[in-house]
C-alpha cells in the first residue's frame, strides 16, 4: 500500500492520547472505519484487510472440519421467521423491503432450514454441515462502532443432524473451529454455557461490551465485567427437516447454529494486543508484514531504490506499507509503522540511496542492521 495514494491522509498521522482512546472509537482515529451514518461501517483499506484476515482465518479452519462454504441472498420472505414463531423477536429491528413481505437478512436460521427442506435427504448424507459469510441487517436502537451496527458481518455455520448424539459430534467439530480460529487470532475468550449446553457463547472482555462476565470458583457468570460475545452456537432438538431413515421411514432432523461475529472479532484482536507502541497485530492478522520509508519522496535516487524495494517485496507476495508521504519526518514515518504493528521497517534515504544499500530497523527500535541490498535481505526474511 503506498500511503501518499490513500484517501483521508489526516488518519495516518497517529493521535498521541491514542492509549487512552476506547477501541470502538480508535477504530474512526486511525482510519480503519468511516461512519456516513451511524451503523452503516465503511471499512477503509486497512479496516479491510483486518476483516478479510477473520475471513479467511475463520474459512479455512471450516473448510477443514468438513464445513463447505454457500452464499445465500440478502433478501429474505419474512413468512420464514413466521413459521419457526421468531418474526416477533426480530420484529421491531427488520429492514422491510417497502409494500412486500421481504427484508434484509437479519438471521439465517430459517433460510438453511428452508434449503434443506427441499431437498431429499437420506441418512447417509447426515450430518450435512455449510456456511456462509456475508452480511446482516438489524435496525436497532442504538449502534456503537464496529460492536453494535445496522449492518454487519457474520459467519453463520448449520449442521443437520440425524440425532442428539450427532447433534452434539458436530458441537464438538465447531468448538474445535473457535479453537484454532482463536488460536491463530490469538484472541482470549470465555466460554459460557447455558440450558444444559444447548446455548454456548465465547465472550472476551471488552469495556464497550453488552454483557458482563466475572469468574467464580466453578464457573463463569454473567454478572461481573464488561464483555462483548464473539462466537456463539444454538443446539436445537426439535424437529429440523425430514429425512429418510435406514428403514425407509420419514424422520426429523437436529439442527445446530453456529456463527462468529467477524466485526467483534476484529474488535477483540486490537483491543487485546495493544502495547506502547500501538496494535502487535499477531502475525496472521497483520495489515502489513514490512515498511519501507522514503525519506525525502522527491529526491530521483531515493525513490528509484525505495521503488525497486517496493516492487520486490510485492513480488514475493509481501504485505508492504509505502510510506512516500512528503512534509512528514523519519520519527512520524516510523510511529505510523510502529503502530500498525509491523515488525520492521526498511529506512531509505540519502545515504542508502548512495551506496545502494537499505538499513533495517525493528519495531523496538533499539536494532538496526544494514543490507548491501534489498535482494540479501530478501533472501534471509521471511516476509513472503
Amino acid at each position: 500500500m503506498r500511503v501518499s495514494c490513500q484517501i483521508f491522509q489526516n488518519y495516518f498521522d497517529v493521535p498521541k492520547n491514542w492509549s487512552s482512546i476506547p477501541a470502538y472509537k480508535l477504530f474512526e482515529k486511525i482510519g480503519l472505519v468511516m461512519f456516513l451514518r451511524a451503523g452503516f461501517p465503511i471499512f477503509l483499506p486497512i479496516g479491510q484487510r483486518l476483516v478479510n484476515n477473520v475471513k479467511n482465518i475463520i474459512r479455512e479452519e471450516a473448510i477443514r472440519t468438513g464445513f463447505e462454504e454457500v452464499y445465500l441472498p440478502l433478501i429474505q420472505d419474512s413468512s420464514l421467521l413466521k413459521k419457526t414463531g421468531r418474526a416477533d423477536q426480530f420484529d421491531k429491528e427488520f429492514f422491510r423491503i417497502s409494500n412486500s413481505e421481504f427484508i434484509l437478512a437479519p438471521t439465517n436460521e430459517e433460510v438453511y432450514i428452508d434449503l434443506a427442506s427441499r431437498a431429499a435427504i437420506s441418512y447417509r448424507n447426515l450430518p450435512i454441515r455449510i456456511f456462509q459469510i456475508a452480511d446482516k441487517f438489524r435496525n436497532i436502537k442504538k449502534p456503537k462502532g464496529i460492536l453494535r451496527s445496522k449492518e454487519f458481518l457474520m459467519c453463520d455455520m448449520i449442521s443437520i443432524d440425524a440425532s442428539k448424539q450427532m447433534l452434539h459430534e458436530s458441537a464438538t467439530v465447531f468448538e474445535k473451529v473457535v479453537k484454532e480460529v482463536f488460536h491463530r487470532m490469538e484472541i482470549h475468550a470465555v466460554r459460557v454455557e447455558k440450558h444444559h449446553g444447548c446455548y454456548v457463547e465465547y465472550l472476551v472482555e471488552c469495556s464497550e461490551g453488552e454483557t458482563n462476565i466475572a469468574r467464580n470458583p466453578d464457573r463463569y457468570q454473567r454478572d461481573g465485567k464488561p464483555a462483548s460475545s464473539v462466537a456463539m452456537y444454538f443446539l436445537f432438538n426439535h424437529n429440523g427437516p425430514k429425512f429418510n431413515g435406514a428403514e425407509n421411514n420419514i424422520m426429523n432432523s437436529h439442527i445446530g447454529t453456529y456463527g462468529f461475529g467477524i466485526q467483534r472479532c476484529v474488535h477483540a484482536v486490537i483491543e487485546q494486543h495493544r502495547d506502547n507502541l500501538g496494535i502487535a497485530f499477531p502475525k496472521s492478522m497483520r495489515p502489513f508484514d514490512s515498511a519501507i520509508i522514503l525519506l525525502e519522496p522527491n529526491e530521483i535516487q531515493q525513490r528509484k531504490l525505495a521503488e525497486e524495494c517496493y516492487k520486490k517485496l510485492l513480488a514475493i507476495g509481501a504485505k508492504p506499507l509505502f510510506d512516500d508521504r512528503t512534509g512528514k519526518t523519519l520519527k512520524e514515518k516510523a510511529i505510523l509503522a510502529d503502530f500498525y504493528g509491523i515488525p520492521f521497517k526498511l529506512v531509505i534515504g540519502h545515504r542508502e540511496a548512495n551506496n545502494q544499500n537499505v538499513t533495517l530497523k525493528w519495531r523496538n527500535g533499539k536494532e538496526e542492521k544494514i543490507y548491501p541490498k534489498i535482494d540479501t535481505f530478501l533472501k534471509i526474511s521471511n516476509v513472503s
